[in-house]
């Protein structure tokens, strides 16, 4: 890969990466304060506890704004990693729907089960699910491959 086009893609990674964020902000926000209550202080403070722990609740600003960068940095590398198997698979990028809820699903299961896990009630765990397919997965697949397909990077190799 060159410079320029790993310049590129790393161009798509942050525009879908940073639409993706502020996308699934937009869903998560709302519904975390109708189904439990939480605002967004906790919902970030939440995203924070991954690396602080219960501190994160007690952590304030400081934890908001970790929590941010932390959901922030997630979206990003997890665009980066769509564009560049979008760049091998042409099928990714013609299907962006199926292959960006399928994305969301699998970024579901990665979060839920490693990264950090969600609580387990089912109202919780069916919204999150659609929110990471359709908030998550499918802005990421829209964005790359209509950039890529933009950009002179587009040429099927699939």
């Amino acid at each position: 890969m060159t410079r320029a086009a790993a310049g590129k893609i790393a161009g798509i990674a942050l525009i879908a990466g940073l639409s993706a964020a502020v996308t699934e902000m937009i869903v998560v926000l709302p519904f975390r304060y109708w189904l439990v209550g939480a605002t967004p202080t906790v919902v970030f403070q939440f995203i924070a506890s991954g690396a602080l722990g219960r501190r994160a609740f007690q952590a304030g600003m400081y934890a908001v704004l970790l929590g941010i960068g932390v959901h922030t940095l997630i979206s990003l590398v997890s665009a980066a990693l769509f564009a560049l198997a979008a760049l091998r698979w042409d099928w990714l990028r013609r299907h962006t729907v199926l292959s960006g809820s399928a994305y969301g699903i699998l970024a579901f299961l990665v979060m839920s089960f490693i990264v950090l896990p969600l609580p387990r009630s089912p109202a919780l765990f069916a919204t999150s699910l659609c929110i990471h397919m359709f908030a998550f997965g499918v802005p990421i697949a829209v964005v790359c491959a209509r950039l890529i397909e933009r950009s002179d990077l587009g040429h099927s190799r699939s």
